[in-house]
Formats: structure tokens, sequence, C-alpha cells
């Protein structure tokens, strides 16, 4: 009985152990600011930081009027959910030079690197347009984890995001070993099964361990996607956002794979 308990924790420990081995380490420590040590601190302590006003307005209406004409000229190139409220472009950098400059940001992809202790590449970004329908799951179709292991995404609000329109929420400290193993135990939840229920996060949480990112035009997002995360379901209007897909290096054939084909004009 207690073995079989037990049994999923043993399958994320192995698991992440096996990923562990496979990194490729960094030439040399990367080298911080004091604010950029600050981000860092942030997401070793809590697996997301926030940058306030990263992209000028200006900059932000001009990815907002090329998602919405990609998405009204080329419909056959958008993903869409059930409920076809969260509309995806994948490989949106190839679409516009301004979103590759942000899929190429040396900064972003620095701070990466710090948190994780070995090399990155960005293998995408992700353009999201979320609206609200009556029957919404928001961003990423509900409560997952991107995986067991340690990773890192950026996520860019092209639009005000509050309370109404879907903002990015995660639970405190689901990223931590103990709480994994805790939850693997608890729910019999274990790699590779990434989804959690409403019913599921409740036994697993209390209303305070529900951390909500709200945020104005232009914030950057930090954050380590092996937290149990989601864009929380509309009230109301729509969310735009650009998300970075980085990947170690011994992972990045088979995620940037897993993708394609990527998005096209042609």
């Amino acid at each position: 009985m207690y073995s079989t308990l037990i049994k999923p924790a043993g399958k994320i420990i192995k698991y992440l152990f096996r990923d562990y081995r496979k990194k490729i380490p960094l030439d040399e420590k990367v080298k911080l600011n004091f604010k950029e040590k600050k981000l860092l601190h942030n997401l070793k302590i809590h697996g997301y930081a926030v940058i306030e006003n990263f992209a000028s307005e200006e900059t932000c209406v001009h990815f907002i009027k090329k998602i919405d004409y990609i998405f009204e000229n080329y419909p056959t190139k958008i993903w869409k959910d059930d409920q076809k409220s969260d509309n995806r472009i994948f490989g949106a950098q190839i679409a516009d030079k301004k979103i590759m400059e942000y899929f190429n940001d040396n900064f972003i992809k620095k701070i990466g690197e710090a948190y994780l202790g070995f090399k990155i590449k960005n293998f995408m970004t992700m353009a999201n347009r979320v609206t609200f329908s009556s029957n919404n799951n928001g961003s990423g179709n509900g409560w997952h984890k991107d995986a067991y292991r340690k990773q890192f995404k950026s996520m860019l609000y092209l639009n005000n995001v509050d309370n109404n329109n879907g903002p990015f929420q995660l639970l405190k400290k689901s990223n931590k070993i103990f709480n994994l193993i805790k939850v693997a135990i608890k729910l019999q939840k274990t790699y590779p099964d990434t989804r959690f229920s409403e019913n599921e996060i409740e036994k697993i949480s209390r209303s305070e361990d529900v951390i909500t990112l709200d945020g104005r035009r232009g914030t950057l997002i930090l954050f380590d996607p092996s937290l149990t995360h989601r864009g929380s379901p509309l009230k109301s209007s729509r969310r735009y956002a650009l998300t970075n897909y980085y990947e170690s290096l011994h992972n990045f054939d088979a995620h940037s794979n897993h993708y394609k084909p990527k998005f096209d004009l042609e």
C-alpha cells in the first residue's frame, strides 16, 4: 500500500535526475547588474518576476495590429481551442520584424540562463488573443504545468490586463520539489500528466496560494512554467500577449519539432 502511494513521487524524482544529467552547462557564470540580480532572486524564490514598462505603448499597439491582421487574413494558420476563445499563432516571430526583435531579446535570454544555469535557446514566440465567451477557459485551457522540470518563459502583456480579461495566475511554490512530491502522493498524479482540474487545485492549495498578475500593457512576466499556472477565464473583453518559449540546448530539437509546421504567410 505504502509503496503504491509513493510510486508517483519516485517517478518524478527519476525524471528530474535524468533531465539534469543531460544539461549543457554555461561556459562561464552570467554577469548581472543590481536590477538583474533582483529579478533573478525573485525567479529563484517565487518562480516569477515582473518588469513594468518593458515595451512601449507604441510597440504594443503595433503588435496588436499585426496580430489582428493575421487572424483576419490568414484564418487557416491560427490554432483555436474548442471554445474558439483562445487563438494562437505559433512561430509569430516569422511574421513581423518587431516580434522577431522580442524573439531575439538578449536581456531576457540572459536572465533565463542565469536562472536555469545552463544554455538555452528560444524556439518560438507565440502570439495569443483570448476573447471572452460564456464558456471560455482562459488561456492554456485551465491549470497546468508545461513540465515538471525547471524551465523558463517570458510573457509580454500587449493590452491592460486586470481581473476581468484573463490575467496570468500561478500557484505559489508549486515548482518546488517538496510540493511536486506532495501533489504526486496526494493526487496520485505524476509525469507526464501535467493538467489539473479545479477540484484537484482545491485539494492541493488554499485561495491565498493563487497569485494573480495584473499589469498594464508593456508589462513583462518572466516565469518558470513548471509552476502550476493558467491564463484565468475572461469575464469580458480580450487579452493580447506574446510569449517566448525557451528550451535547453539538449532538449531544443525535440520541442521545436513539436510545434512544426511553424506559422508562415505562404
